[in-house]
This record gives C-alpha cells, structure tokens and sequence, in this order.
C-alpha cells in the first residue's frame, strides 16, 4: 500500500485524537487490522474507506489524496513526522500510554504486573503455613486462588483508567470465588458447590450491562 496514504491514515487518526483501539472499535475491526493500515502492510476495503471518512467528517476523495483537505497544512505536518512503524506491540494501550503520558493508575498497575506474581507466591506460602482448618492445614488447600488476585487487580485498574467496566476480568473473579467457596466449605463440612454453582450465570449477564453501557456511551 502506498506510503503516504498510511502516513495520512495516521495523522488524519491523531488529529481525531484517537487511538488505534478506539478507532477500532468504532469502525468495527480489530486494533491489528488499524495497525497494518497505518503500517502500509494492507488497505481497508471500501466499506472501511467509507467508514475512516465519515469518521474523520472528510470526502472519500479526501481520504485517498484525490483533493485536499479543508485544513492541508495541517495534516500534512502531522504526516512529515508521522512514524511509519508504529505500535507492533500487542499491547493495546501504548498508544494512550505514549498520547496522555504516565499516570497513576498505569504506574501501580504496570508494578503488579512486573512483581505482582511474586507477591502472591509469597501470600500463598504463608498462608498455606498459617492457616488451619478443623481437618488441618486449609491454607495449601483453599489459598492457590490467591494467585488469581494480580490479574484481577491488573484488569480492575485497566477498567478504570480507560473507563472500561467489560475490561475487567469477572470470569476469573467467579472462578476464584466458587473455588475457595467450595474448598472451604468442604473443610467445614458445607456443601457450597451447589447451588451457588449459579453464580456463573452472572458472567454473561454482567458482559452484556457493560456492552450497553459502553456502546451507549459512544453515542453521545
């Protein structure tokens, strides 16, 4: 694909003042296929050309270069230094990290990332040697969720910062739940798997209040 109009994809994109998600979710594709796009890797097909341009309130013709745009000085100084490699990574906020710069949320949240597996071994140790059940040692048999706990302080954080509530990780959480839940009662002599086995018809329940929210929330 043509050099500069991936160039022009990405300026046209950064003068929006959205990020390649962003962008992706309102066009309907994925944040990989935005990035080959503004890589020159591929091209978007008609409908996706139809759609960058009513996105970005500019005639088809504008898009591709067949005319300018109301503002050329503009775009083109954004696409003088517009790099044409641009996130390979998979991770797809660096965008809105390199964009609105570090934050608080981002720091604790990377820190958990890069030490928050280790914490919880250590947790998992001590518990597993302090916590006493009536049949014994309960803590090696009921603490291994602990393990659980960094991802779901990671997507907690993630669903904040981006204001995101789907971005957070509700599967794990009933998963954690139900199995320290049944371990535990088992050791008690409770019978917890049952019914509270229910409790996982909250997942999709709670995905499709947040799919409402957010796609109403891109309407206004």
């Amino acid at each position: 694909m043509n050099i500069q109009f991936a160039n022009r994809l990405v300026a046209l994109r950064k003068q929006k003042g959205l990020s390649q998600e962003e962008l992706a979710e309102k066009i309907g594709v994925s944040r990989q296929a935005i990035s080959k796009w503004e890589n020159g890797e591929s091209a978007p097909d008609t409908d996706n050309l139809i759609a960058l341009a009513d996105i970005y309130g500019i005639s088809l013709d504008e898009l591709l270069g067949k005319e300018k745009a109301e503002k050329p000085e503009e775009v083109e100084a954004e696409v003088v230094d517009a790099p044409v490699k641009e996130e390979d990574d998979d991770d797809d906020d660096d965008d809105d990290d390199k964009r609105k710069g570090p934050t608080p949320i981002r720091f604790v949240r990377r820190m958990i990332e890069s030490i928050g597996f280790l914490l919880a071994i250590v947790g998992y140790l001590l518990l597993g040697f302090l916590l006493k059940g009536p049949t014994g040692n309960l803590g090696w048999a009921s603490c291994w969720t602990i393990f659980f706990v960094p991802m779901l302080l990671v997507g907690l954080l993630y669903a904040i910062e981006r204001r995101r509530p789907s971005r957070f990780p509700i599967t794990i959480l009933i998963v954690g739940v139900f199995c320290t839940m049944g371990i535990v009662g088992n050791a008690y002599g409770l019978n917890l798997w049952h019914p509270y086995w229910v409790m996982f018809f909250f997942i999709p329940i709670y995905h499709a209040f947040c799919g409402a929210i957010e796609s109403r929330r891109q309407t206004w």
